[in-house]
């Protein structure tokens, strides 16, 4: 692939020289505060602060105006909040922002970029799992979105200046391009090979003897066998292995166990440089088999394909294990300050985390479809001397602006929370958590920066109750540093991130419409393997499945 972030560097640092230097967003806003936004033009002119200082946005004085768009998930956020106007006076700004549900923001969004209207400022949803979909990349080529290749490299720009974006790797850049250009600007870099976890309920472990983690995909097989029968036995009701619904064989709850057997996600580049998918995988079978001998075993609830989410659910104590996020049972040590399973499940239920296991091809490592939590991409609309204020205001860090990860996370000490003689920040006071909610904080985090994730640090190395055991503690940590190491050696990852193949936008549900359905009927033993083969055969050779890799392999190669 010929997009290499060393090469967007050089070019960016070209065009910088260019310019006359990049934006340098960090150093800007640590002298931006509510007195500062008072200061009249005479005295910004006996200051010698032009327009060339971000601090100072029009040569009046007077604040620019940036237009937002957000996705509220649900909290239904007021405008003009005292949230907002905390934030507009700590960067001398006004907001003009909307917030829209997130079932109604996709539709929205697309309809204001078709249209070539959209805000100054948009936070990008991820379609089909990436943030470069086909109404989005339409308009980049358009020129209707800012490439920030040239604010973010260079001697002062974001990539070296900014106190979180300079621990980003070449990956987290190369994941936000697309075209030799960067259009989305990441918030944060999330946790990576989250869905590799598989959590188990170590009470049964103990109760039933099954303390032996089992190191292969074969042993596992067996250990979720004979440990779900034992507990049935033992429990005096269905225990199943695994936690598993439906009829998406995609889904995060298999995916990591089709990893071990095909050595590859989603798409990969074969030894062909064929782009490849992983269901079409000559190995995906052997996954299935795997699958199927845990039905045949009775361990799999038997009608899994009708989507009944209850029957198996793990948080239930239904099932002897579940594929999760890894980072997702923290546990508190007295099983119950920070419950994992159900409250009405008894306080004896105890979570654990086994290491990834070994498949012939792979470990259960899945990695992410990709590492940026979120991100906002800018109108092309705005000028160079609002872009950079935009990029002042929208990446501050705590380095640049004490206090800013507890204004981002908690809000304003006396209008959302009180403090403590302890340290603890209050919030239970009825107007407090009512300003919280109007002004949606906690969330504005989905478009300004925030620190990259630290789960461990996060879920449990929390103070006092809610902290997880010693123990747990180390589990985590080994499993996240294992997942890391793994994906640091193997380079998996999916090859099609930020690629565009009209034929796929169009094609691929229908192409592939079937699949699933087919891997449903082969554990249930209504199909058998030649007959997967005949069916899998007919998708790879359909001209549409063609197509599909062509334009894969021309999209990578610009």
């Amino acid at each position: 692939m010929k997009r290499k972030v060393i090469s967007l560097l050089m070019a960016a640092m070209l065009l910088c020289s260019t310019l006359g230097g990049c934006g340098d967003a960090d150093n800007t806003a640590a002298t931006t505060n509510k007195e500062e936004s008072q200061t009249t033009e005479a005295e910004n002119k006996e200051a010698g602060n032009g327009t060339e200082d971000n601090n100072v946005v029009t040569e009046s004085g007077e604040r620019l105006t940036i237009s937002v768009m957000g996705i509220d998930w649900g909290y239904g956020p007021k405008p003009n909040s005292e949230m907002e106007e905390y934030w507009e006076d700590l960067f001398h700004v006004n907001f003009d922002i909307e917030w829209v549900n997130y079932q109604d923001y996709s539709q929205k969004l697309n309809t204001l970029i078709a249209s070539g209207s959209q805000p100054d400022v948009i936070q990008i949803n991820k379609t089909n799992g990436s943030y470069y979909y086909s109404i989005f990349t339409q308009a980049i080529d358009a020129g209707n979105f800012v490439d920030m290749t040239p604010y973010i490299f260079g001697d002062e720009g974001l990539a070296s200046a900014n106190a979180v974006m300079k621990n980003w790797g070449d990956s987290i850049w190369e994941q936000a391009s697309y075209n030799n250009g960067i259009y989305i600007l990441p918030r944060c870099k999330s946790e990576s090979g989250q869905n590799s976890g598989i959590g188990v309920r170590r009470d049964l472990m103990e109760k039933y003897g099954y303390t032996d983690e089992p190191e292969t995909m074969e042993e596992l097989k067996d250990w979720l066998i004979g440990l779900s029968n034992a507990a049935t036995e033992g429990e005096g009701q269905k225990v199943y292995a695994l936690e598993f619904f439906g009829d998406n064989f995609m889904d995060d709850r298999l995916k990591a166990f089709a990893i071990a057997f095909t050595g590859q996600t989603d798409w990969m580049v074969d030894e062909n440089g064929e782009f490849s998918y992983i269901q079409f995988n000559e190995k995906y079978i052997d996954f299935l088999k795997w699958v199927k001998d845990l039905y045949d075993a009775d361990v799999l609830d038997p009608e899994f394909a009708l989507g009944n989410s209850d029957t198996s659910k793990y948080r239930a104590g239904n099932s002897v294990a579940l594929l999760n996020a890894w980072y997702n049972f923290n546990q508190s040590e007295d099983l119950t300050s920070n419950k994992i399973y159900d409250k009405n499940t008894p306080d004896t239920y105890e979570a654990w985390e086994l290491m990834p296991v070994k498949g012939p091809e792979a470990y259960t490592v899945s990695p992410n479809y990709t590492d940026i939590d979120s991100c906002i991409a800018i109108s092309s609309n705005c000028s160079d001397e609002k872009i950079r204020k935009i990029l002042e205001v929208f990446n501050g860090t705590e380095e640049a602006i004490p206090g800013y990860n507890i204004l981002l996370s908690d809000g304003v000490e006396g209008v959302h929370y009180k403090l403590l003689e302890d340290g603890t920040r209050d919030s239970s006071d009825e107007d407090m958590g009512r300003k919280k909610t109007e002004g949606y904080v906690g969330a504005w985090n989905q478009i300004f920066l925030k620190t990259d994730a630290d789960q461990v640090t996060d879920k449990f190395m929390r103070p006092g109750a809610r902290r997880s055991s010693d123990e747990v503690i180390d589990r985590a940590l080994a499993v996240k540093a294992f997942v890391y190491s793994n994906l640091e050696e193997t380079g998996m990852k999916n090859a099609i991130s930020n690629l565009q193949s009209a034929t796929y936008n169009t094609q691929w549900s229908i192409l592939t419409d079937d699949v699933n359905t087919m891997c449903a009927q082969y554990i249930m033993g209504q199909i058998d393997e030649a007959m997967w083969k005949v069916f899998v055969d007919g998708l790879v050779e359909a001209s549409d499945y063609k197509s599909i890799q062509k334009e894969f392999k021309e999209s990578a190669a610009k």
